[in-house]
């Protein structure tokens, strides 16, 4: 009877402790993986202590509750961080000017260009504003870059300013949220991840060989 009201504790505390949440509204960075280490620390720390205090439980019982203990745990942190990433928005600006002095006569300047952080971000033309003289904005086809261009007509002078908001590309999501999810929990389980049913994991008197580590498949951050 003990042993499950155990379990039911184990529960209890997991919803207790997580003190995250859904991100809600937009930011323009996004939360380092650090933030999260101490949380899920001690959401692993009850699994473990749980495990190893159930003692009507045998070895491969202890291993296989663990393991699925902890797909939950991971499976809670990919929805948290991958709405954390759908809510970033970067806003990236750029000036164009125009002079021209001669009279009757329109001077193109062409156009300037603003370009995506990183390959993961992208924009569109709904995500653009120009603040001043606008001549025409263009988006790129892969939505890494846009511009403004300026022209002037007769003795005068045109300038403006492109704002473009980039946001991660939808198709890029899941690997970016597996790849913070293995290095989070890496750092939290203090084990070298491997390919997917040959992890080694931390548990009390449960020897390495179980679940070895092929050292020429560490993940590299």
């Amino acid at each position: 009877m003990r042993k499950k009201i155990n379990l039911k504790l184990l529960i209890l505390l997991l919803i207790i402790i997580s003190d995250l949440g859904v991100v809600s509204g937009q930011s323009n960075s996004l939360k380092a993986l650090s933030l999260y280490l101490t949380t899920y620390k001690d959401k692993h720390r009850i699994i473990l202590t749980t495990i190893e205090n159930n003692n009507t439980l045998t070895i491969n019982q202890k291993l296989v509750l663990y393991e699925t203990e902890m797909n939950k745990l991971k499976e809670e942190f990919r929805l948290i961080r991958n709405s954390e990433y759908q809510t970033i928005n970067i806003e990236k600006s750029i000036r164009h000017s125009c002079t021209n002095g001669v009279t009757g006569v329109v001077k193109d300047c062409g156009t300037v260009y603003v370009k995506a952080p990183t390959d993961d971000l992208y924009t569109q033309k709904s995500w653009l504003r120009v603040v001043g003289t606008n001549k025409g904005t263009t988006v790129s086809a892969d939505g890494s870059t846009a511009g403004l261009r300026m022209t002037v007509a007769g003795r005068n002078r045109n300038s403006g300013t492109l704002y473009a908001t980039f946001r991660y590309r939808p198709e890029r999501l899941s690997t970016l949220v597996e790849t913070d999810t293995e290095n989070l929990f890496k750092a939290i389980t203090n084990t070298n991840v491997s390919s997917p049913g040959n992890r080694r994991i931390i548990l009390p008197h449960i020897k390495e060989k179980i679940f070895p580590v092929k050292k020429d498949t560490l993940v590299k951050n």
